[in-house]
C-alpha cells in the first residue's frame, strides 16, 4: 500500500473577521475567516480590495485574534468536500493550521535614542 497526501497549500491573508455558528441538525461548528484580498487586474472595472471568506477549521480560531486591529497570518490549507445549507457539496479551499501568528510590528527605536547610540559608539572608539 502506498500514501497519498492531501493536497495542501500554504496561504497568507490580511484577516479582518473570524466568526462561526452551529448547525442545529448535525451540531457542526462551521467556522470561516474573512480577509482583505487585491480585486484582481482585469476582473471588470473593480479597483482596490474585496472581502474574501475562507471556511476553516473551528479550531484554528482560537490562534486568531484580530480583537484589536486586523493582521496578517499564513495558513496552510486543503481541499475538502463541504456541503452548504442547501445541500450542494463542492470541493472547497478550507484552512486547516495557523503557521505563522500575526505579524508583530517591528519596534522602531527612537530617533534620540539612534542619535544617543551612535554618538556613545564614536565615544567607544
Amino acid at each position: 500500500m502506498f500514501h497519498i497526501p492531501a493536497a495542501s497549500s500554504i496561504t497568507t491573508l490580511f484577516v479582518i473577521k473570524t466568526d462561526f455558528y452551529t448547525k442545529k441538525d448535525t451540531g457542526e461548528i462551521v467556522a470561516n475567516i474573512q480577509a482583505l484580498s487585491p480585486i484582481p487586474e482585469g476582473a471588470g472595472n473593480g479597483k482596490g480590495f474585496e472581502v474574501t471568506e475562507y471556511r476553516a477549521d473551528a479550531s484554528i480560531l482560537e490562534h486568531v485574534d484580530v480583537t484589536e486591529k486586523p493582521s496578517l497570518y499564513k495558513f496552510e490549507s486543503q481541499i475538502r468536500p463541504v456541503t452548504d445549507r442547501f445541500g450542494r457539496t463542492t470541493n472547497t479551499q478550507v484552512l486547516t493550521n495557523v503557521l505563522q501568528d500575526a505579524q508583530r510590528p517591528v519596534e522602531r527605536p527612537n530617533p534620540q535614542q539612534h542619535q544617543q547610540q551612535q554618538q556613545l559608539k564614536q565615544e567607544n572608539k
